[in-house]
């Protein structure tokens, strides 16, 4: 393919180091001699090239209300958002391929489609939109029914605007399923966000490491922070010396207090180590000190239907994993036989499947060998990155044929 391909990343939601967008794609692509362009709206104004040559452009977010729904329709409204802006940024580029992540970055891949070099446009659908709207905010009464509605009404609009594209990629089946029912069979595909970091393990004892447990990624009440709490202290009595950590960011803000003062209350401070987010290249020091890895999401719309990264990062690192008893969490976990399915709504039954995992090694030694070796098999990035190329490939042929 010719080395002076020009790809431009297009981000409202995901921050410039994202595991999936710079990591995954823009910095190998990078090495196979791609131009790589990375456009993202966050909390700055700033430019520049990363030390991996990566160029990149960031918006700073325009706030017009504290009031988040008010401060969503105001900033829409508004004739100069940042949506305007990211669109002219996205055309000076003049890319071969305009890659598209988040929701309401779809409000400009018909322009960036209908540009004079008649560019691919890929939109990676990462997550079930619709149901985020109603499992993430939470009102009652009549804006309860609104929230409805408009999930409903983003889910239609997202479809139908991505008719315009050549391809939309999602990390799982169902999302890709609900696209290829409204824009064919051959316009949607999954691209697995499976873990490139598994070459990063280090067969470390058993008894070296620091972490009984860990949990890395978003840290909220709904991905199961308090039922991990609650579980800690009732393996306490049975394990005094029982050790979990959770890596991430906290949200909301005010979490992290929260779940100190449950620590502090209950004199686990030496049981339970709350660690901010980490560098991605730095995630691989916490997953090699750690023994078991947890996923106990709690069963709301979007978690039933959406791919945890985390499952195959555990995998990869050997770490058995406790996870919640639906969606493909349950299906990975069965299929590899590899950890232990539980209801991540109780505490007690989260306790025992972490006393187990702990004290019987016959099994901890079986699930930790099968999830390695699964990663090894099936679930590494390299398999997913050389399918993109294929994508990619295929996309400008036809580019170039019409």
């Amino acid at each position: 393919m010719n080395k002076e391909i020009k790809i431009c990343f297009i981000a409202d939601k995901h921050s410039l180091y994202d595991d999936r967008i710079y990591w995954k794609m823009a910095v190998p692509l990078k090495k196979r001699g791609f131009d790589i362009h990375y456009l993202l709206i966050d909390h700055e104004t700033i430019k520049g090239v990363t030390k991996e040559g990566i160029k990149y452009e960031i918006l700073g977010i325009k706030t017009f209300s504290k009031n988040r729904y008010l401060n969503f329709i105001l900033k829409n409204l508004n004739p100069f958002n940042n949506y305007k802006k990211i669109y002219k940024k996205s055309k000076k580029i003049n890319a071969d391929i305009y890659q598209l992540h988040d929701l309401w970055i779809n409000r400009i891949g018909k322009k960036l489609k209908n540009l004079p070099q008649k560019p691919v446009v890929i939109y990676d659908a990462r997550e079930p939109y619709a149901e985020d709207y109603i499992s993430y905010i939470k009102v009652k009464g009549v804006m309860k029914y609104f929230i409805k509605i408009f999930s409903l009404f983003v889910d239609k609009w997202e479809k139908s605007i991505s008719k315009n594209y050549d391809l939309v990629i999602s990390n799982e089946e169902i999302v890709r399923d609900r696209f290829r029912k409204k824009i064919g069979l051959d316009k949607a595909e999954v691209l697995y966000n499976y873990t490139d970091i598994y070459k990063e393990y280090k067969k470390i004892p058993f008894k070296e490491k620091e972490y009984d447990f860990i949990y890395c990624g978003g840290i909220t009440k709904e991905r199961g922070a308090w039922k991990i709490l609650e579980a800690t202290l009732l393996a306490k009595e049975r394990m005094q010396n029982i050790k979990v950590a959770f890596v991430g960011s906290y949200s909301p803000n005010n979490l992290k207090n929260e779940l100190r003062d449950f620590i502090l209350k209950n004199n686990l401070e030496q049981n339970i180590i709350l660690y901010s987010a980490v560098d991605y290249n730095r995630i691989s020091e916490f997953y090699n000190k750690s023994r078991v890895g947890l996923v106990t999401l709690f069963p709301n719309k979007t978690f039933k239907i959406s791919m945890p990264i985390k499952i195959f990062e555990y995998m990869a690192f050997g770490l058995p994993i406790i996870g919640s008893n639906f969606g493909h969490m349950k299906e990975y976990i069965e299929e590899d036989n590899c950890g232990i399915i539980v209801d991540p709504l109780d505490a007690i039954e989260i306790s025992n499947a972490m006393t187990e995992l702990l004290t019987n090694r016959k099994k901890y030694d079986l699930y930790s060998k099968n999830g390695r070796e699964a990663t090894l098999k099936k679930y590494k990035w390299d398999f997913e990155f050389d399918r993109l190329i294929g994508y990619y490939t295929k996309l400008l042929n036809e580019r170039q044929s019409i």
